[in-house]
């Protein structure tokens, strides 16, 4: 995660073109070991933010569906290329539908 090195200016520029606020680029969490990411967000300002709770709960809810699983809780740490680590933990589960026995 520490290699990622994205070009700012060019990420700036497709992200005004798609109308996107920046990139969120993560590593899921593996058994006991939190995911790791970093959020890049030049074109609002942000070239990389400490900790983005935003992402991580998107990414909570992308694996619960990727999973199938009822619930997810995950911890991922963000932070440390900006010597400033921080740990942010998000969780997602499966709502009932209307009507459902659940």
């Amino acid at each position: 995660m520490l290699r990622v090195h994205p070009h700012l200016g060019r990420l700036k520029a497709a992200c005004r073109r798609y109308g996107l606020l920046g990139c969120f680029v993560f590593l899921p969490p593996v058994g006991d070991r939190p995911g790791a990411a970093r959020m890049f967000a030049p074109a609002i300002g942000v070239d990389e933010d400490v900790a983005n709770a935003n992402s991580t709960g998107c990414l909570a809810a992308h694996l619960l569906d990727m999973t199938g699983a009822q619930t997810v809780a995950i911890e991922v740490e963000q932070g440390d290329t900006l010597g400033r680590p921080a740990s942010v933990l998000a969780s997602a589960r499966r709502a009932s539908r209307p009507g459902s026995a659940g």
